[in-house]
């Protein structure tokens, strides 16, 4: 009977969440079959099935969390052994999800079940409403009916803010009767009272992918000794380049400032291998570099109380069509929870943009084991001078955030000068 165990789903994962079984005991699996899904620290994960045989035993139940490597199901050959489902039980390091809310273990059952009631039953809470996987949980917990949410996400999206918020709200309430006016009473000295006292703050829990961050960011700062280089970029001949692809239906996507900052920053890695290698220890223990041989672009993604970056594998030889096409699928499945592992993993190099927001400048932290973030900040127009006149501009500034163990800051500064020149001649980034 083969083991069913808890993958390693992204280089961060420590433990992942049993979100929902899509197999039952009993059930015949063959190679390819989805199992189960999967929350991890990152996203909603499928996890496929790599030999046939029947689902004997499910061993953790939805809604429970346990470390990698920890036994979930069991998998055998011929029909259903009746031994094997008999109940046993669940592993010590098993743990009540607690990440998203603060259920009892009553509740977090409950959740599970329901959601697996709506799910038969086609309640108003199936998939055909639009909804992030937080929201419909958090749903499932308080027992509200997401017909009567009214998203605010993307789309008209239910996001957690608004099942949040219909809660606090509670059922509408019917109006009270209007009262009898009586007559005053006659004023009477007031008797002074202590001030009430503040109530403390209110602490509220970190979501499992807020925790996670907070984790990653942690561990990266303090081990890794950050350097920040930053230049500014004439984007004129960029931006009129990607207007004419756009409008002369080049490419199939429309193609974003993003989408040439990713490929230019992908070609710029190719003199500058320093900057697209992870810092490492040996065999016999020693510190050392590793120089990837690939240009993988991980593309900071802002996603619901998170962030995640998706990878542009090979950008460095990818069309720009192409390039702003992954984009766009990879985000919609990070948005959507619905992130493969593949999507997550083998990230060389990171690409950060807060231009959306009109943000000018900032700087980013690196994703450990990369050695270099890229902030991009908004095209602005401001006055610049050419050719000895004040004209408007549109510039951008750009700051690399460099490992100091791998590289220097001359290296740095050397890459974004390579950076500089591929925007400010754009077509140098097509051929």
């Amino acid at each position: 009977m083969a083991e069913i165990t808890m993958p390693r789903l992204s280089d961060t994962m420590s433990e992942g969440t049993v979100a929902r079984w899509l197999k039952q005991p009993g059930d015949t699996i063959e190679p390819g079959d989805i199992l189960l899904e999967i929350e991890t620290d990152k996203a909603t994960m499928e996890l496929e099935a790599f030999e046939s045989g029947t689902l004997q035993k499910i061993i953790i139940s939805e809604g429970q969390t346990v470390p990698i490597g920890e036994v979930i199901g069991m998998i055998g050959d011929g029909p259903l052994d009746e031994t094997a489902v008999a109940s046993t039980p669940a592993p010590a390091s098993v743990t009540a999800l607690t990440a998203e809310a603060t259920a009892t273990p009553t509740a977090s059952t409950t959740m599970a079940t329901e959601t697996h009631v709506e799910r038969s039953n086609g309640s108003s809470t199936d998939d055909h409403i639009k909804a992030s996987p937080l929201a419909r949980r958090l749903a499932s917990e308080y027992g509200i009916d997401l017909a009567q949410v009214q998203g605010t996400g993307p789309g008209g999206r239910i996001v957690r803010e608004n099942v949040e918020n219909f809660r606090k709200q509670g059922p509408v309430s019917t109006p009270a009767p209007v009262a009898v006016p009586t007559p005053p009473t006659p004023p009477t000295t007031p008797i002074p009272t202590p001030a009430a006292s503040a109530s403390a703050d209110e602490v509220v829990p970190m979501s499992r992918m807020r925790r996670a961050i907070a984790r990653a960011m942690t561990e990266s700062k303090p081990g890794v000794p950050h350097i920040y280089v930053t230049m500014e970029i004439d984007m004129a001949e960029a931006m009129l380049l990607r207007k004419q692809i756009n409008e002369n239906g080049a490419s199939d996507v429309k193609v974003s400032v993003n989408d040439m900052v990713i490929k230019a920053a992908a070609k710029a890695l190719l003199k500058f291998p320093a900057l697209n290698s992870s810092y490492a220890f040996g065999s016999d223990g020693q510190p050392g570099v590793v120089q990837h041989p690939h240009v993988h672009v991980s593309v900071a993604v802002a996603i619901e109380d998170g962030l995640l970056a998706p990878v542009v594998k090979d950008a460095d030889t990818k069309s720009l069509g192409t390039i702003a096409a992954d984009i766009r699928e990879l985000a919609g499945r990070a948005r959507d929870g619905k992130s493969k592992q593949t999507d997550l993993e083998g990230g060389t190099f990171q690409v950060s943009n807060m231009g959306m927001f009109n943000v000018v400048e900032f700087v980013s932290i690196i994703s450990v084991p990369q050695a270099a973030s890229l902030s991009v900040g908004a095209v602005r127009q401001t006055p610049v001078v050419r050719d000895g006149k004040i004209v408007v501009g549109q510039v951008m500034n750009v700051t690399l955030s460099v490992d100091h163990r791998v590289t220097d800051g001359a290296t740095a500064a050397q890459y974004l000068q390579e950076l500089k020149r591929l925007l400010e001649i754009p077509m140098s980034i097509l051929v």
